[in-house]
């Protein structure tokens, strides 16, 4: 189970860094926001922070117990709680619209999953 959710987040990831590099108008589209100059150089940023994670998620799939694989799935743990978390204070604060939710929900629940994998496997060990 695991394995099949950091893959899943891996594909999220991948299509989210594709979104925020290629075509950060769009996302912030979606969202309700306009786009600009600097706002999309903002979001293209962001795209390079996501798409860096991607190769250390990918390679923690195979083994979780090792050292280096638990840092990076805590640290994607962490992006995933703490984009939420800003993602909810936007929202809260009507910057962006509903449509916000529905990422922020996903990001919270796969961050938990492995969250409690992690700690599962740790209370084992």
């Amino acid at each position: 189970m695991l394995k099949n959710t950091i893959i899943f987040s891996v594909l999220l990831m991948t299509i989210s860094a594709i979104g925020l590099l290629l075509f950060p108008s769009k996302m912030l589209a979606v969202v309700g926001l306009v786009s600009n100059p600097q706002t999309d150089f903002l979001l293209q940023v962001s795209g390079v922070g996501v798409a860096s994670l991607i190769p250390g998620v990918w390679a923690s799939r195979t083994s979780t117990t090792s050292p280096v694989s638990r840092a990076v799935l805590i640290g994607l743990v962490t992006y995933m709680f703490l984009s939420s978390a800003v993602d909810f204070l936007a929202y809260r604060q009507s910057i962006v619209n509903i449509s916000s939710i529905p990422s922020m929900g996903l990001r919270m629940l796969l961050g938990g999953i492995i969250l409690w994998y992690f700690i599962k496997e740790k209370t084992q060990s």
